[in-house]
């Protein structure tokens, strides 16, 4: 046979075409209605906190996130913080 990697992908290429044949539906099937709390339990945004644990972003994304957020929130303070000075020394070099 192969190496055991090209062995261990042979058979997930052959559970994924298992996995993915469609299965007829019964004769006469139909879903059961839904109330508008059944719907809206079911279809309304929930916080992303609320998910599983290994579908939630790592914790590297979520630091990654704040800082990203620090820098921005930094880069704009000290803009307006230069701009303000800039603007200020401008006005002394204009009035005569």
């Amino acid at each position: 046979m192969g190496t055991p990697n090209r062995q261990r992908l042979i058979l997930a290429q052959q559970k994924a075409k298992q996995l993915a044949t469609p299965q007829p539906l019964p004769e006469g099937f139909t879903l059961p209605k839904l109330t508008a709390e059944e719907r809206k339990a079911i279809y309304a945004p929930k916080p992303a906190s609320s998910a599983p644990q290994q579908l939630q972003g790592s914790e590297w994304v979520t630091a990654w996130r704040m800082v990203t957020r620090v820098t921005y929130g930094l880069t704009a303070f000290s803009a307006v913080l230069f701009g303000g000075i800039i603007a200020g020394e401008s006005k002394k070099g204009i009035k005569p």
